[in-house]
């Protein structure tokens, strides 16, 4: 993790674990090709969840207990897909306003923290 110099932090991943992501990325688009429509989300969260864990791994950041709650709840209803399908297109709907609440509340503080 760096700093960027206006309060904001730079998380870097390391190459080997970008291009995993990537590939993992990547295959899973070639593979909905031929795959039931809706696996395509599943992959979709899954990749977030990988993401997060590998943000993670780089330690403490502003947004440390969020991803880790976040990640939790990814991981604990993606499954849903197989056995609950109203479950899980509701987990679905519900998964971006919490990000997004996130990301704004990190603007507005990088906002207020840079100096005038």
């Amino acid at each position: 993790m760096t700093d960027r110099g206006d309060g904001a932090q730079q998380l870097v991943l390391t190459l080997e674990e970008a291009l995993e992501l990537v590939t993992f990325l990547v295959s899973s688009a070639e593979i909905c090709l031929h795959e039931p429509r809706f696996y395509g989300t599943f992959r979709l969260v899954d990749g977030a969840s990988r993401l997060i864990d590998r943000v993670l791994q780089h330690g403490e950041n502003q947004s440390t207990a969020f991803l880790t709650a976040f990640k939790q709840e990814i991981d604990a209803n993606k499954a849903a897909m197989m056995s609950d399908r109203d479950t899980y297109y509701a987990f679905l709907r519900a998964l971006p306003a919490p990000a997004a609440a996130e990301l704004k509340r990190l603007r507005a503080g990088s906002i207020l923290e840079v100096p005038s």
